[in-house]
């Protein structure tokens, strides 16, 4: 197994951070990795690593305002007038220069994490043709216990006010929320509970910062694009889709959110849809207390799918 980290220049120029693990031999297929909101790909290293180990290519970029790339932004959490669908593209962009690198015809996962499930919804709706399967972990159809039309006024408000990298309270207030239900220790119980990768999480610098007015909207705007019906209706019928969330998870409102996601791929007609809730695990499944019995999960619904 090798492992890289190297830079690959966006669409407009930015230098996105991007992390590579590649097996020995050639690999089964590559699976990109999409991480959350106020973390980092380099977080995904030990799943990486384990898929490696099973013949799989990995390939993960820090997003815009996040880890690495947070440099060529302006810092963590700002990202200037673009954001999402800036996002977006360099997801793609990172993607088409790791396939570039391996055998042609090795099959293309995307597997997206919390935000980044998101984002990958996004992706799946402008260049889902290309991809063999999605996986969305630690996923929910919309922000949880979010008013989007009180939420566009107050992030626009902020954004005519402060700019675009004015710091918002957006969602440092969302995860104060997610919190909620656990005994507070750290703030950040609703991760995982495992108290040392919630420590680990804490102790991260890159890790757990509020966002930009700017990107705090995006996120906004970028939730109402892939929940819009029409926008929905793009991603293809045939792309395989996997869903795994903890049943704990306080972004789902009690699986709520994850339900109404799974109507609406049922209601796209997608052929091949599948999904699993763990019993008491929380927010980042891949950092749990169970997590090997993810890590084979996830596994398994790769190799039935490369």
């Amino acid at each position: 197994m090798s492992e890289e980290q190297v830079y690959t220049r966006a669409v407009d120029g930015v230098r996105v951070a991007t992390y590579r693990w590649l097996p020995q031999g050639p690999p089964r297929a590559l699976v990109q990795i999409a991480h959350g909101a106020a973390e980092h790909a380099a977080r995904y290293g030990r799943f990486a690593r384990f898929l490696t180990g099973h013949g799989y290519a990995v390939v993960a970029s820090d997003n815009r305002g996040h880890g690495r790339t947070a440099a060529e932004t302006g810092g963590y959490g700002a990202v200037g007038t673009e954001g999402w669908r800036a996002t977006v593209g360099d997801l793609r962009t990172v993607g088409e220069q790791a396939l570039a690198q391996l055998p042609a015809g090795t099959p293309h996962f995307l597997l997206g994490h919390s935000l980044g499930s998101q984002l990958a919804r996004d992706y799946a709706q402008e260049y889902g043709a290309g991809l063999a399967g999605l996986l969305l972990s630690g996923t929910f159809r919309s922000l949880p216990g979010s008013e989007a039309e009180r939420d566009l006024a107050r992030l626009q408000g902020e954004v005519e006010r402060g700019g675009p990298d004015a710091v918002s309270q957006f969602v440092p207030e969302l995860f104060s929320s997610f919190n909620g239900p656990y005994p507070h220790r750290t703030g950040y119980e609703w991760l995982s509970r495992d108290e040392s990768e919630v420590d680990a999480y804490v102790a991260d610098e890159a890790c757990g910062f509020p966002f930009s007015a700017r990107l705090s909207l995006d996120w906004v705007l970028g939730v109402r694009k892939i929940n819009d019906p029409e926008q929905l209706g793009r991603i293809p019928r045939e792309l395989p889709v996997h869903v795994a969330v903890g049943e704990e998870d306080p972004c789902h409102q009690s699986m709520t959110l994850v339900y109404e996601l799974l109507e609406d791929f049922r209601y796209r007609g997608i052929r091949e849809l599948s999904w699993h809730a763990y019993p008491g695990a929380r927010h980042e499944i891949l950092n749990e207390t169970h997590r090997d019995e993810v890590q084979h999960d996830l596994l398994g619904w790769l190799d039935a799918h490369a």
